[in-house]
């Protein structure tokens, strides 16, 4: 048999611990590791808790390059709100896009996500960005869905999830009504 490889802070009791608080299996915890570890290995062999940028992170793990909210991924998961990741912050973003996590705690990150501006409510504005996000080209940010239309779209989801009629979306209406869309939880993921 071959030996392990082994990662520097990476115990098999933080490996245990990781997927009893994770929804990622311990191979899942290692395959992670692994690839994390290849972006630059001396730095994690002096630092184990090193933060790489999303840049780096981004040609590692290519599922996230083309990821019209990349730049909000990293702003949510970031722990230190800096848009880098640690291992941790990487289990973090890979554990919600698991299969395995339920429905509930995907459309909790899936509010922090879509309320692009922080403010702890999906308002129109927001609601038209991610319009934007969804339909606008990056190479030339040609917008293919007019200002009406978007408002149309706008009007449309805020009469539909807006159950407490304030004009905006909490994140209790937003979980209550995405966990119902059989869709969410299979688009609301990426494999490793």
């Amino acid at each position: 048999m071959g030996a392990q490889q082994s990662y520097p802070g990476l115990t098999q009791d933080l490996i245990e611990d990781y997927a009893s608080l994770t929804y990622l299996t311990k191979g899942e915890i290692l395959h992670l590791m692994k690839k994390f570890y290849s972006i630059d290995p001396e730095k994690l062999q002096n630092d184990p808790q090193y933060r790489f940028y999303k840049t780096e992170v981004i040609y590692k793990f290519p599922v996230l390059k083309n990821n019209p909210f990349q730049d909000r991924i990293f702003h949510v998961f970031s722990s230190k709100n800096d848009d880098c990741f640690s291992f941790e912050d990487l289990l973090d973003l890979c554990s919600v896009m698991s299969s395995e996590c339920p429905v509930e705690v995907k459309s909790a990150w899936a509010f922090r996500i879509f309320d692009l501006d922080d403010d702890n409510e999906i308002t129109a504005k927001d609601i038209c960005q991610i319009v934007d996000r969804l339909t606008c080209s990056d190479k030339d940010s040609t917008h293919y869905i007019d200002e009406e239309s978007k408002m149309k779209i706008c009007d449309v989801i805020l009469k539909e999830i807006n159950l407490d009629h304030s004009g905006s979306i909490g994140c209790n209406e937003f979980k209550l009504v995405i966990t119902r869309i059989p869709e969410f939880a299979s688009t609301f993921y990426f494999r490793l």
